[in-house]
């Protein structure tokens, strides 16, 4: 009887540590990367400091047109131009964003009769 106690005890302290630990919330850093339908967004840095932004876009794809990087302060299109995986372009930043920022890259393709269409959104969120 002890000894069912003593394992029943330690099975109860097993899993509140491991409730405890599975709520502990580690940062986002600002290094990151995803995409978005074939537009794709590769945040390198640590914490805030954001060392480059980078819009590219998803393997075997290819498109003449821009991305435009925005979010954190950051407001720029790209040239236009025809864009293949592995092209993309990288926006040097070197600074601290503000915490809670959301940098997105959008990138649009531009039509044979005028007008853009866009290609896809992929967002990073610089939090510490």
């Amino acid at each position: 009887m002890l000894f069912k106690n003593v394992l029943r005890r330690a099975a109860v302290s097993a899993v509140a540590v491991t409730a405890a630990m599975s709520t502990l919330v580690v940062p986002a850093q600002a290094g990151m990367s995803g995409c978005n339908d074939i537009t794709c967004i590769t945040i390198n840095g640590s914490g805030l400091s954001v060392h480059s932004i980078r819009a590219s876009l998803t393997w075997r794809s290819k498109i003449y047109g821009h991305f435009h990087i925005w979010g954190g302060g950051i407001d720029m299109n790209t040239y236009t131009t025809t864009w293949a995986h592995p092209d993309g372009y990288t926006l040097r930043v070197g600074h601290d964003l503000p915490n809670r920022s959301v940098v997105c890259v959008q990138g649009w393709e531009h039509q044979n009769g005028g007008g853009t269409r866009s290609i896809g959104r992929a967002c990073g969120e610089i939090k510490f």
